[in-house]
């Protein structure tokens, strides 16, 4: 019987999300032995890369990478693994669609093709998470896919409240498909140019120019105010596209 390649999914909060889908039967991962390695809430940013795995820098982070993983590991290390997947990781990618939306719909400006190539490539430098990947994959790393975990969903809280999305951005309603293509085929190109794979979320999901359909809401959401959570079904329906 061959070997099984082996997989490691890194993700803050959203992993959770992975995680049951995974458990409850919702996700395979045919031909891969699975790990799941990451932390939560302000302990996510406790982990940092060095020394060519990805680690806890707080007593506190090493803990709960412990729990998330629950195989001992303390390290996520580049060579331990075959394929590494970035889910969640804080991409933050609601505030580029947002940005750009706006400027496309403004009808006396125009955004070229090369502009958001540009734009692109800036945003993915300012993510923590893009620059860890690129020490890995400089340190050896053979395969590393970002997943985009969703727009908020819509209805669960009031977007157009103060420092909310539509506060600061009520256009991005009238977005349409032709806009959202333009912006995710920028970032796929930006980030294959630094050698990584990226999923993104899935058009059938997306409602109200640039929000997660509220089906895909986690349970108990309005109450929590918790529109960026997703069900396990949503994880799911991500990660079948590259891994069954």
């Amino acid at each position: 019987m061959p070997s099984q390649s082996k997989l490691a999914i890194f993700g803050d909060s959203n992993l959770g999300a992975v995680r049951r889908a995974f458990d409850g039967g919702l996700l395979s991962f045919p031909g891969y032995d699975v790990e799941f390695w990451g932390a939560a809430g302000s302990e996510y940013r406790n982990i940092h890369y060095g020394k060519g795995a990805l680690r806890p820098i707080t007593p506190e982070a090493e803990k709960a990478v412990l729990f998330v993983n629950g195989k001992g590991r303390e390290r996520l290390r580049t060579k331990d693994f075959n394929v590494f997947v970035f889910y969640g990781v804080r991409l933050r990618l609601a505030e580029f669609f947002a940005a750009y939306i706006d400027l496309m719909l403004d009808h006396e400006r125009s955004v070229s093709e090369a502009a958001l190539a540009s734009a692109a490539k800036q945003f993915l430098q300012e993510r923590r998470a893009v620059r860890m990947a690129q020490l890995m994959k400089a340190d050896g790393a053979e395969e590393i896919v970002f997943v985009f975990a969703g727009f908020p969903c819509w209805g669960v809280i009031d977007h157009s409240e103060e420092g909310r999305l539509l506060a600061d951005h009520p256009r991005v309603l009238e977005a349409q498909p032709s806009h959202r293509a333009r912006l995710w085929a920028a970032l796929e190109r930006a980030f294959e140019d630094l050698g990584l794979g990226f999923i993104g979320q899935p058009e059938e999901t997306v409602v109200q120019g640039m929000f997660s359909d509220p089906v895909y809401a986690v349970e108990g959401a309005a109450e929590k105010e918790d529109a960026n959570h997703k069900l396990p079904s949503f994880a799911a329906l991500l990660l079948k596209k590259r891994f069954e």
